[in-house]
């Protein structure tokens, strides 16, 4: 297959192409019914958690050169040999692929798919596709049962690694489960990332490629709890050309000389003892360190990440490590020290843009992708998007009852009784858009805009009341059926101004970098996927090296070509470059450089890290 070219990656701009997929299943509305069950199962799995109920003590790790053996034993068709570590198995040098947050829309699944199938080149050099595929974490949303992957993840996929795919030299498939994997007790995730045991029968491959799942899975599994059986599920799925080999939802693996992987699963909450137990004692001077979520991103620390982390004994600050990570769906790449913090959310599921100010940031950010400007754009919308339902219908039903209610207190009774009905709708709102935008975080400023905010969308169907009667909309035709018309027609104008009010307050949260996670989740916009190409080397004397190369598409569906959204290069065995620390009081220079970041001396960044920025 002839390698692809790599263009340069576009300027940050507000101006970009947004294609939506129409095959289904289509996008998850994070304020839709569908994204409602989810929710749902994150609160079920929470409690089990929380009740110690822990199936990684359950879970058996191999030795990391039982891994590598294993490993070693797939690729044997490849060219791998015996060896101490994974760069040596491959002649001392391995291409590895990361991705993760994958399984959503359909179509951008698919898209993706071929971005990654791909094999590349850009200024001369070749980046084939990697022997070994890193998911790191969230097969398919809104939760990763079997259904879902299978119809998200599995066939889209499929459909374009079935016709390249070279059965007598399989690649390597390795995976951390992320928190919508653990929604469903890992249950697709063990389906598809699970190695068999010696003693298990394989099922067929086509039954695996194929998977067939129940249509109507409530109804299934109430068909099954009322007769005292199972719900019938395939017994394995599989991406085409690629085998599991892990037993485990952890794993490590020696890369190279000084060199090691370890891929965590925190489960929901945090890194269990016995993982803890398995990481301890580093084998090497640097770790590739895989996450659920990350310690870093939207230029704040993050609690889940940081006591990973924190659990296994790393300190990026001091130890040489790259920290890489999915979770939230944007690019994004940062300096601590020694280490590097990577997150690369972009397999597929809808776009976490990325930090539209820099005031409040923690820390710098090197690359970014999208940037701020064309984030900040993406947020403009959100008013109109919330109100035309295209976020979902749940938020837009809530508010369409709670307005039906207060206009016919006050047009059947008096303003006095649609006020009290208006007061506990913004008592309601409130107590909402406090948990909505994180109350633990930021509590004197929360606490203040969510009352301003619940006291407006409360007071507006009462104020639309008031004018609709006062210009006379109310005795429309001079007829009951003019005035049933003109009270629905407030009715509708309310629930509109709710929806939008609403979008507004989470434009409002992302400016004021109180919560960047839900409104672009609000959004579900399909654009800026990427993955990581990695290729690591083993030289015969000298320190191992790591090079990156982050591969993106700008719009995934509408014929954009992919791009070199980021590439570096990092070593374990050298001296450290000097951290530039963020100036918190001048964020107009962090984000001019974040919006058009010049290429630098692979050098200048000294021996220990070297960058070029090109995005």
């Amino acid at each position: 297959m002839a390698s692809i070219p790599l263009a340069p990656c576009p300027p940050d701009s507000p101006r970009f192409p947004r294609t939506r997929g129409k095959i289904r299943p289509r996008a998850i509305a994070w304020f839709g019914f569908s994204s409602f069950w989810g929710h749902l199962r994150h609160l079920l799995a929470s409690a089990i958690a929380t009740d110690s109920v822990d199936s990684r003590q359950w879970m058996v790790p191999e030795a990391p050169a039982e891994l590598l053996g294993r490993i070693a034993a797939v690729l044997g068709p490849r060219g791998a040999r015996d060896a101490a570590t994974l760069a040596a198995t491959m002649g001392g040098e391995v291409w590895i692929d990361f991705i993760a947050d994958t399984g959503d829309d359909c179509s951008v699944s698919e898209a993706f798919a071929r971005l990654l199938a791909a094999d590349y080149s850009f200024d001369g050099e070749e980046l084939p596709r990697g022997d070994v595929l890193i998911h790191g974490g969230d097969l398919a949303y809104p939760v990763a049962t079997v259904r879902e992957v299978s119809r998200r993840l599995i066939a889209p996929f499929n459909r374009v690694f079935e016709p390249v795919a070279d059965w007598s030299r399989p690649r390597v498939l390795l995976s951390i489960p992320g928190n919508h994997d653990w929604y469903d007790g890992l249950d697709g995730f063990a389906r598809l990332c699970q190695a068999p045991c010696t003693f298990e029968e394989g099922p067929e491959l086509a039954d695996a490629l194929h998977p067939q799942t129940n249509e109507n899975p409530v109804l299934a599994w109430a068909h099954a709890f009322a007769s005292g059986k199972q719900v019938q599920k395939p017994g394995a799925m599989a991406i085409a050309g690629y085998v599991p080999v892990q037993q485990a939802s952890y794993f490590r693996l020696p890369l190279a000389r000084g060199l090691e992987l370890f891929g965590v699963d925190r489960q929901l909450r945090h890194v269990d003892p016995r993982q803890c137990a398995f990481f301890d004692s580093p084998q090497g001077a640097g770790r590739l360190v895989l996450l659920p979520d990350p310690a870093r991103a939207w230029g704040e620390t993050r609690p889940t990440g940081k006591g990973a982390l924190e659990a296994l004994g790393v300190d990026p600050a001091r130890d040489p490590t790259i920290v890489l990570s999915g979770d939230v769906h944007h690019y994004e790449r940062s300096r601590e020290g020694p280490s590097l913090h990577v997150v690369a959310g972009g397999g597929g599921a809808f776009l976490h843009g990325n930090r539209v100010t820099a005031r409040g940031a923690h820390y710098a950010r090197d690359v970014e992708f999208p940037g701020p400007r064309a984030s900040w754009a993406m947020c403009a919308r959100l008013p109109w998007h919330l109100a035309t339902g295209r976020a979902g219908w749940v938020i837009t039903s809530l508010f369409a009852v709670a307005d039906t209610v207060a206009l016919r207190a006050y047009f059947r009774t008096s303003l006095q009784a649609g006020v009290m009905v208006a007061m506990t709708t913004s008592v309601v709102v409130a107590i909402g858009t406090a948990f909505l935008i994180g109350s633990r975080r930021h509590r004197s400023r929360v606490f203040a805009f969510s009352a301003l905010f619940g006291l407006a969308t409360g007071a507006l169907p009462v104020a639309i009341g008031v004018f609709a009667r006062a210009a006379g909309f109310t005795e429309l035709g001079g007829t009951e059926a003019g005035r049933v018309a003109a009270i629905w027609i407030a009715i509708v104008a309310s629930t509109l101004a709710s929806g939008a009010a609403f979008g507004a307050m989470l434009a409002t949260i992302a400016r004021l970098s109180l919560n960047l996670s839900q409104p672009f989740a609000a959004l579900g916009e399909p654009g800026f996927k990427h993955f990581v190409r990695l290729r690591v080397r083993e030289p015969a004397d000298g320190p191992a090296t790591l090079d990156a190369f982050v591969i993106g598409v700008v719009d995934p569906l509408g014929g954009s070509p992919p791009v070199l959204v980021d590439r570096f290069t990092w070593s374990p065995g050298a001296s450290a470059p000097p951290l530039a620390h963020p100036s918190m009081g001048s964020g107009r220079s962090t984000i001019a450089s974040r919006s058009a970041p010049t290429c630098q001396d692979p050098h200048s960044l000294g021996p220990r890290l070297s960058s070029i920025s090109v995005c």
